[in-house]
């Protein structure tokens, strides 16, 4: 299983094979991918800070450039189309291939989940129009573990491994953590991810840590972009109202 591939499982309901409003999901699952690359020893970084960087040198990571190191398809189809991202772009900035990996990302591990059996894909249409696609599960088994293992660290205190700390990295600011416990243990879950979001530099590979950077440099780039878009179509409304016709006639006085 990809660390990509755990992150989506946490975010699509079992029962009901929705998706969790989590936000940017794939940038997170791009981020996640990048991870898998490095992971499997297909790829290295230029210009990323060293082990033991501090937070603001991390912060920069997000303008390294990734090294393909192995092209040799892996034979899953997120993982290659992530690999080939970053061979389509050998002098972009990580947080660029981050950008390019996110716009299938999420769609690629659905088909590659549903081909193993381990979600299943239902088509319906809402009112006999709307076609509406769920993914429910068909074998929880693995992210039954997972949970747990993800408890172990978040609530009991279990140290993680490399793989299990960049998963809960990626997870972190995302919205999945407080779903992963019981309410009453809730926050301190997520003061926990938050430590260990702020402290696995060094724990796991360069590569590992410039996709966790890149990740989070990239959903701050494109909240913002969001934000700025919604505020200039507001003005953009308020405007048109402003000037349209009837905007310009006076209110009709009320009927007494």
């Amino acid at each position: 299983m990809l660390i990509a591939e755990d992150f989506l499982l946490l975010a699509v309901d079992d029962e009901t094979g929705k998706t969790a409003n989590v936000d940017n999901l794939g940038v997170r699952l791009a981020g996640a991918l990048l991870a898998d690359l490095a992971a499997a020893n297909k790829t290295l970084m230029r210009g990323a800070p060293e082990a033991g960087a501090t937070k603001e040198e991390r912060e920069k990571a997000g303008d390294a450039t990734i090294l393909v190191t192995d092209n040799a398809p892996t034979g899953h189809v997120a993982l290659d189309a992530a690999l080939q991202a970053a061979l389509d772009a050998p002098d972009a900035p990580a947080r660029k291939i981050v950008e390019a990996v996110s716009e299938n990302a999420e769609e690629n591990l659905l088909a590659a989940l549903v081909e193993r059996g381990i979600l299943e894909k239902e088509e319906s249409k809402l009112f006999r129009m709307l076609p509406v696609t769920r993914w429910p599960a068909a074998d929880s088994s693995h992210e039954t573990a997972l949970r747990a293992t993800l408890t172990k660290v978040l609530v009991d205190g279990a140290e993680p491994d490399e793989r299990t700390a960049t998963l809960i990295s990626l997870l972190h600011g995302s919205g999945l953590i407080g779903g992963l416990v019981g309410k009453d243990q809730r926050k301190a879950a997520q003061d926990r991810a938050e430590e260990i979001a702020g402290s696995e530099w060094g724990v796991a590979t360069v590569a590992t840590q410039v996709a966790i950077a890149a990740t989070v440099a990239t959903v701050a780039t494109v909240g913002v972009a969001a934000a700025a878009f919604i505020l200039l179509s507001n003005d953009a409304d308020k405007a048109a109202d402003t000037t349209s016709p009837a905007a310009a006639e006076p209110a009709e006085a009320p009927v007494s």
